[in-house]
């Protein structure tokens, strides 16, 4: 067994956010999504698009549609980010100055990038967005809305660019879990009751509130209900051409129920993009921290096939409180046979690689379980990112088997 900080080796993989491993169909109703997938709805496959404020890369998805991606963002970190995460380019640049020829995008979009610019710079940047996109191109656009004004504002200096311009409010009763105890949406005078119900939830409750919610904005945007106008989010949507259905322009959500990963590599298996491995019920949706890791509780298992392999290494981080003064347990075991047992005493990254003896390696005709237990949860509540991790112990990623 080997282990070390990750020093100069890169951080993220790419493929991640769209990967079969990391998206099942039924994570398009989780609300946090519902901006994702109002966009993923209306693009062309195909077509050419580009994410100013690209951020960490939320819209790779739509390479199940064969769209062609390309991200701005002032920030290099997070350009960085987005490329590794399955963008087609990323560039870190100032979006009132966009480095692209005329009329080189199908669509450009951005999720809460203008909701703070005074009208002079929405009206400069909404300018450089035309000038790259194509004649029909549409611009598509989340907006954090302030107050009730916030939308009739945005519409007015879209109009002065855009010949077509439509708008909708959305989300002022969707709200993910997490939303809903925020203190700022807590000072709308919400139920004392229904707050403490949703603090009392465990991880994959809340998980399924959020499906909930999702699965009603989409009926919602489905059926074409009108939502009251003091929405938290607006949807906007723009062109010089005249525009198609608000929602579901281009709807076709086949690359959402097929997109089949084998997880190979020159000489191993890859876990995390196997369509092949299966992840038990120990574990929890991924999480973009980044990478791209999937938390654990107590006690999480993996099968699999493979060739005889001779060794296995996965990155794992934890944030559970206190590691100086409570080192945290942890065992990797295959096929009931423990291979290692360590303490997290530190917080960051650890890449480990685990020797598997022969005649391990040999034994079930290729049929493996890899299982990895803690010796404990962060059962006090909150954790560092300011999340719930009540039921979490190890955030784990980059799960590989080497013949």
């Amino acid at each position: 067994m080997t282990a070390n900080g990750n020093a100069g080796k890169p951080q993220y993989l790419s493929d991640e956010v769209f990967d079969a491993r990391y998206f099942k169909a039924l994570d398009r109703f989780d609300i946090s999504l519902a901006p994702t997938m109002w966009v993923y709805d209306n693009v062309r496959a195909g077509s050419h698009l580009l994410h100013v404020g690209c951020g960490a890369g939320t819209l790779a998805l739509l390479k199940r549609k064969g769209v062609t991606i390309t991200g701005i963002d002032t920030s290099r970190e997070f350009a960085l980010t987005a490329r590794y995460n399955g963008y087609d380019a990323t560039f870190q640049a100032d979006p009132a100055l966009l480095p692209f020829p005329g009329q080189s995008f199908d669509y450009v979009v951005s999720f809460g990038l203008l909701d703070a610019l005074a009208a002079t710079e929405e009206e400069s940047l909404l300018a450089e967005m035309r000038r790259v996109l194509r004649s029909d191109g549409v611009s598509l656009h989340g907006i954090e809305c302030r107050d009730a004004a916030t939308g009739t504002d945005h519409t007015t200096r879209f109009q002065k660019v855009f010949q077509h311009v439509a708008i909708e409010p959305r989300y002022s009763f969707c709200l993910s879990a997490e939303s809903f105890l925020d203190p700022d949406v807590r000072e709308s005078k919400l139920e004392p009751d229904f707050l403490e119900y949703l603090r009392g939830l465990s991880f994959k409750e809340r998980r399924a509130f959020d499906l909930a919610m999702g699965y009603v904005c989409s009926r919602v945007s489905d059926l074409g209900v009108s939502v009251p106008s003091n929405a938290t989010q607006c949807l906007l949507k723009a062109s010089d051409a005249p525009l198609g259905p608000f929602h579901n322009e281009h709807r076709d959500r086949r690359g959402l129920f097929s997109f089949p990963v084998t997880g190979r590599t020159e000489n191993g298996l890859c876990l995390d993009r196997s369509s092949q491995a299966v992840f038990d019920d120990g574990w929890f949706q991924p999480t973009l921290l980044p990478p791209v890791a999937r938390w654990m509780g107590r006690q999480a298992r993996i099968r699999f096939h493979s060739s005889p392999m001779n060794t296995i290494s996965l990155d794992l981080t934890t944030q559970i409180p206190d590691l100086s003064a409570q080192p945290l347990g942890f065992e990797i075991l295959l096929n009931g046979v423990k291979l290692c047992s360590f303490s997290f005493f530190k917080y960051g990254w650890l890449e480990l690689i685990v020797n598997v003896p022969e005649s391990l390696s040999g034994q079930s005709k290729g049929d493996f379980e890899l299982e990895l237990r803690a010796d404990r949860t962060a059962s006090a509540g909150l954790g560092t990112n300011g999340h719930d991790d009540r039921e979490l112990s190890v955030a784990v990623c980059n799960i590989a088997v080497y013949q």
